[in-house]
């Protein structure tokens, strides 16, 4: 284990350091800008590490400005590790229908489809279908989504709209626990079927914890179905439009669980910003109506209907080589937690050397909505009648530098401190013993479930990161970041699950106009699982991923990918093992 963990380590930087040396000699200065409206994007099919990534729908019209120099990087960014390997399949659709397929082992399935039933000037009517899972006995998870999206430019405005579905299954694979190791819920009921045992943290509005028997929790479903309903439509004024500029738009989403909750989110938006001699000043409204039901659990841990209303006024200043925006947020809960919830909205840059080196910092923060939707995409396993409680952050401070000593190198590297209240943090979900017909074991006083709870705890996150970034022409890209955590959880020993060490490597490289190739790794360290009182030391994840790509002709094109390269062993949760070394083919065209 050790020594894949280190090839890996080797395979993942010296690789870049290889790549990046090539094509030093080329300098190429790029800076357009670009006016273009929605598109869909077809996603790559990624990892399956048995936890598909849900998408939701985004139906909306955008400029960018694509500069060699001041590329966007949030300062207080997150590696994501799916999807894992990013394949340079050309998605050039125009008015074509486009259609993808892969199949790999463990049973690994891809379908990608977008169908533009409509592409004019002025008018965009897209239909989207996307699934990907693994269909493997043990850890079968899927997801799959459909939507249709809509876009119609107006002189004035932009006018769109949107509709999607999906659909995800879930299965609990992962091991069960006891105080000293993996447990067999149904072996111990064959002889303490009847013990009763009681769930620990259970926290909310009816927070009396629930008692079980263990054929109860042998019993539990073994499986989940989740199903996913996103509506949206909403009008905007151009994006470059110089006096008043603004967006209204109402989003529905529906999220139902087969074993939990149904909870219905209509969002409301309304952004206003106008004039004020060189600079602007503007309004950003979030309104969240919430509605939680359930045919299935007759009493959960949160509130029928709430309600958060978010407000932002702020006054931005806009010059050639500096900006600032001065701003504050704040929240308003109508049933949950604090009513008022503050925090600033303050920050800038300043390009200090323009086209070589730029400075920023801010102060924020904000109220994060820890929806049902959101939580169990970030965490499938975790309890599906769980509506965990949303996040205050009333302090987020960042600073950062971003250089560029050649044209097609950009050096980001930044530092962020964070001040978190009720943060919570996944722990496999505990039942203790409260009687026994015969006695247990003192292993089996404790058990734990291979589904999720949470805990929370006010905490301090400082973050401080780098990412650098290398272009040669349009023929290679590398991208090596990396982040160190440093938590300081007020009433817990670790922040449970939160990796300490962070690092991703992506390159792309483009051989010719037919074959195309990519190489992902990623890595995470010093993550702790918790069980009971005890802290779980977890293996270090490490990844490398590969890709190649050929495209035959403008309407053919085929691909073949090859995940966690190393054979690593490790786990995404405490007690789900993610799949080894695995491999798929498939083939892209358009029609």
């Amino acid at each position: 284990m050790k020594t894949s963990k280190y090839l890996g380590l080797i395979l993942l930087f010296l690789s870049g350091a290889g790549i990046i040396a090539k094509g030093q000699d080329t300098i190429l200065n790029r800076n357009v800008l670009v006016e273009r409206v929605y598109r869909p994007v077809i996603q790559d099919a990624g990892k399956i590490n048995s936890l598909p990534q849900v998408l939701e729908s985004k139906v909306e019209r955008m400029a960018a400005k694509y500069s060699d120099f001041n590329l966007p990087l949030n300062a207080d960014f997150n590696i994501h590790t799916l999807p894992a390997a990013e394949l340079a399949t050309e998605k050039n659709l125009g008015k074509q229908n486009f259609a993808r397929i892969g199949f790999g082992t463990y049973l690994n399935t891809l379908v990608d489809a977008a169908f533009p039933l409509i592409n004019t000037s002025d008018m965009l009517l897209n239909v989207t279908l996307n699934h990907l899972g693994t269909l493997e006995a043990k850890r079968c998870h899927t997801s799959s989504k459909a939507d249709i999206s809509f876009s119609k430019l107006f002189k004035t405005f932009n006018l769109y709209a949107g509709v999607g579905g999906g659909h995800e299954y879930v299965k609990y694979y992962g091991n069960s626990f006891n105080r000293d190791t993996i447990a067999d819920f149904s072996s111990i009921a064959i002889t303490q079927g009847g013990s009763i045992y009681s769930e620990i943290n259970r926290t909310g509005v009816n927070s009396a914890s629930r008692l079980y028997t263990v054929n109860a929790l042998a019993t539990d479903p073994s499986a989940d179905t989740f199903w996913r309903l996103n509506s949206v439509v909403g009008l905007q004024s151009l994006a470059l439009a110089k006096d008043i500029r603004y967006q209204a738009e109402v989003k529905y989403n529906l999220f139902s669980s087969i074993n939990g909750l149904t909870e219905h989110q209509i969002h409301t938006v309304a952004k206003f910003s106008s004039p004020s001699k060189k600079d602007r000043m503007g309004l950003d409204m979030d309104l969240y109506n919430m509605i939680y039901n359930s045919t299935t659990i007759p009493a959960f841990n949160f509130w029928n209907i709430y309600s958060v209303l978010n407000l932002n006024p702020y006054y931005s200043i806009d010059r050639e080589q500096w900006n600032v925006r001065l701003g504050v947020k704040s929240a308003v809960s109508f049933v949950l937690g604090n009513i008022f919830s503050p925090s600033a909205d303050i920050s800038g840059e300043w390009k200090l050397f323009p086209k070589v080196l730029t400075v920023y910092a801010g102060i924020t923060g904000g109220y994060e909505l820890n929806s049902l939707d959101k939580t169990l995409a970030e965490n499938p396993y975790l309890f599906s009648d769980l509506r965990v409680n949303d996040t205050y952050t009333p302090m987020n401070l960042f600073a950062g530098v971003k250089a560029k000593p050649f044209y097609n190198v950009l050096v980001d590297a930044y530092v962020n401190f964070r001040q978190i209240n009720n943060q919570y943090f996944f722990v496999n979900k505990e039942y203790k013993l409260i009687n026994a017909p015969t006695p247990l074991t003192v292993a089996d006083s404790s058990l734990f479930s291979n589904r999720f709870n949470v805990i929370y705890s006010n905490s301090t996150l400082l973050k401080v990161g780098a990412r650098i970034s290398y272009h040669w022409q349009d023929i290679l890209n590398v991208e090596l970041k990396g982040a160190y955590n440093g938590w300081n959880v007020a009433t817990e020993q670790y922040a449970w699950n939160k990796p300490k060490y962070e690092a991703e490597l992506n390159i792309g490289y483009k051989i010719d106009k037919s074959f195309s190739v990519a190489v992902n790794g990623f890595y995470e360290g010093g993550r702790f699982a918790k069980l009971g009182s005890v802290a779980i030391t977890m293996p270090d994840k490490m990844d490398v991923n590969l890709s190649v790509n050929y495209q035959y002709n403008k309407q053919l094109g085929a691909f073949a990918k090859i995940n966690n390269l190393i054979n690593s062993q490790y786990q995404d949760f405490y007690g789900y093992d993610v799949q080894g070394i695995n491999f798929m083919l498939g083939a892209a065209v358009s029609f």
